[in-house]
């Protein structure tokens, strides 16, 4: 099962979700994506606003052809610009390689975060900044890129593994992107590590929703990229 879940833990938007609103016009939006990796697959997120201070995330993609299915989904308060996430879900889907479900619960109370499912793990958080899910990640970086900042670090978890790593961030530049005869004006972030390269388009005519990712390995190359902005606001 380790191995099924680092087969499939890059194409889970690469923890990235999608960008939202740093003040109270937070939108909701549901978008369709097109993931190219290894095995291809058909998606679509959406999020939706619970209350003023709560939402709900999910992202669910397919390929009918090879039965191959990823299904992610996320709850997270946000309050006073931090971040708190709730629980955070996937169940993940490949031929020859089976099933694998986790989910992630937070404890804010004694700093703990516990895995549970195919994948067990327990992590203390004590004295580091909030460890951040896949999904939730989005709202911090959304705040920072909102706020001018140019270079920073975040706090990820390893899903397979139960450890905490820091992820950094920088600008390197501006694109203009195209969806569906639409052009959106788009600042460019980059994360490096080891061998790895990844760049994220967020276009800042959607209030800074993340519509294209770039990952380049020495093994593969993975693209995930919006098809269709179906809903906005």
């Amino acid at each position: 099962m380790r191995n099924l879940n680092r087969y499939l833990l890059s194409i889970m938007l690469l923890g990235m979700g999608t960008f939202l609103s740093a003040n109270n016009n937070i939108y909701e939006y549901e978008i369709r994506f097109k993931i190219k990796n290894v095995i291809s697959l058909n998606g679509i997120k959406k999020l939706t606003i619970k209350d003023n201070d709560s939402y709900h995330i999910i992202f669910s993609g397919k390929n009918r052809v090879l039965n191959a299915e990823l299904n992610q989904e996320a709850e997270f308060k946000y309050l006073n610009s931090k971040i708190f996430p709730q629980y955070y879900s996937q169940n993940i889907k490949a031929p020859l390689r089976g099933e694998l479900k986790q989910t992630i619960n937070y404890d804010f109370k004694n700093q703990k975060i516990t895995s549970s499912g195919d994948v067990n793990w327990v992590i203390d958080f004590l004295g580091e900044s909030i460890p951040l899910d896949p999904l939730s990640s989005a709202f911090q970086i959304r705040d920072n890129v909102k706020n001018g900042l140019t270079s920073f670090d975040i706090n990820l978890i390893k899903l397979d593994e139960g450890l905490i790593y820091k992820s950094s961030y920088s600008t390197v530049g501006e694109e203009v992107l195209e969806i569906k005869n639409t052009k959106y004006p788009c600042i460019i972030l980059e994360r490096k590590s080891n061998n790895r390269k990844t760049l994220y388009y967020v276009a800042k005519t959607l209030d800074f929703i993340l519509i294209k990712v770039l990952d380049e390995r020495k093994e593969r190359m993975l693209s995930i990229e919006a098809e269709k902005i179906l809903s906005f606001g």
